[in-house]
């Protein structure tokens, strides 16, 4: 019995060396990996703009369920239950939304234009990347007004909670919009 605690003591000190070596050579690996990947190449913006404003309705889901049965009471309800859960914005010409949205329930946000250079980062033509989509139906609590020289030029509408999104107004690849950590860093932006 004495012979055999040293054995195991042995192997075990020798198998700490292994795992020690081992995981010297794989950060090693990891490392080179890392500095060995290509630069992600961005594309051409989304939008040319010097002003945008956030939309943002705070509202319940079941206050979003009702709005359908609410939707042929009056202009107003439907344009609402268009804005939020329906395809309005059909184009980017289509902007008489735009007259009802604060009617309709949404708060206006003018986005500090030192938050520019972030959000250029996150609407900008990009390469495949992994992306998250969630099965649900989706709600866009938040809405994008980009203009130029107070012309409205491009109209984002966003579920965060979907990883949904439409956009109008530019001619760029938006179909990568929401790869990578998209939603998170556009969510901490509009703060």
């Amino acid at each position: 019995m004495t012979k055999i605690i040293p054995l195991f003591l042995f192997l075990a000190i020798i198998s700490c060396i292994d795992k020690k070596q081992s995981n010297t050579l794989n950060d090693n690996k990891k490392e080179h990996q890392v500095n060995s990947l290509p630069k992600t190449k961005h594309g051409k913006l989304f939008f040319d703009y010097n002003e945008l404003d956030h939309y943002y309705i705070d509202t319940s889901d079941s206050t979003v369920l009702s709005l359908y049965n609410s939707q042929d009471k009056s202009k107003t309800d439907k344009i609402r239950y268009e804005v939020i859960v329906g395809e309005t914005p059909n184009n980017i010409t289509d902007q008489e939304f735009l007259k009802f949205i604060k009617k309709i329930g949404y708060s206006k946000n003018e986005v500090d234009s030192t938050k520019f250079k972030a959000l250029n980062k996150i609407f900008v033509e990009k390469p495949e990347e992994d992306m998250e989509a969630r099965a649900c139906s989706p709600v866009y609590r938040d809405i994008l007004i980009f203009k130029k020289d107070k012309k409205v030029n491009g109209i984002v509408k966003i579920c965060f909670n979907c990883h949904q999104y439409r956009i109008f107004g530019t001619n760029a690849n938006t179909q990568n919009f929401g790869s990578n950590t998209d939603y998170f860093q556009l969510k901490d932006l509009l703060k």
